[in-house]
């Protein structure tokens, strides 16, 4: 019976070793613009989302990893949603907020190592239920859902301790929502392909 429980305890010791666990988070910021051209005139209305989502990941290897991420995130004013719906909305749109909870699993492969930097691309699948404040009454809950690629790069200042960007978003975006009281659905398709129009920075820390 020792030796069982001896091994078993060698067993988890080798594997906490090994299991290359992590913990973290990103503040991010993201920004989008919308044109409209009306009879040669544009106006052009930028909205900016704010965004903090803690993390876990487990290192599979040197290249492989799996991680989640789950937060919530908020938007002072989102022009997304305003275009999504504004047509069918029986009031004037102001300014609005909206309050997302959001999780995201993902795979990253790091496909080069030069030093202290890693490079990476994060492959995964990303859902958000959305509340608009002040629509609750006539719109049901948004629902979003998002597959992508991210690219990035993490600087090791530590064996412990390391910094992580992520620059620039390739994905594929649906969204779509129900009125409460009447026959309506309104849904969106978005593809995103781009380097600047998303930025996000984090730290990690390494068990």
């Amino acid at each position: 019976m020792k030796k069982i429980v001896m091994m078993a305890v060698m067993a988890v010791a080798a594997l906490s070793a090994n299991a290359q666990v992590w913990i973290g988070g990103e503040v991010g910021f993201n920004t989008t613009t919308n044109t409209i051209k009306v009879n040669g005139a544009s106006t052009d209305k930028t909205t900016n989302n704010f965004i903090l989502v803690p993390e876990v990941g487990y290192n599979l290897n040197e290249k492989w990893a799996v991680a989640m991420k789950l937060g919530f995130i908020h938007a002072d004013d989102n022009s997304d949603v305003r275009g999504l719906i504004s047509d069918v909305l029986p009031f004037e749109i102001g300014s609005i907020a909206t309050n997302a909870f959001a999780i995201n699993p993902y795979v990253r492969y790091t496909f080069v190592k030069a030093g202290n930097f890693s490079f990476f691309a994060d492959g995964g699948i990303g859902y958000a239920n959305i509340h608009v404040n002040g629509m609750s009454d006539y719109f049901k809950n948004i629902n979003q859902l998002k597959v992508g690629i991210n690219p990035g790069v993490t600087y090791a200042i530590s064996p412990k301790v390391s910094l992580v960007a992520h620059l620039g978003d390739l994905s594929y975006q649906s969204t779509w929502s129900k009125a409460k009281n009447y026959d309506v659905k309104v849904s969106q398709n978005k593809f995103n392909i781009g380097l600047w129009n998303s930025i996000s920075f984090g730290a990690y820390y390494n068990f």
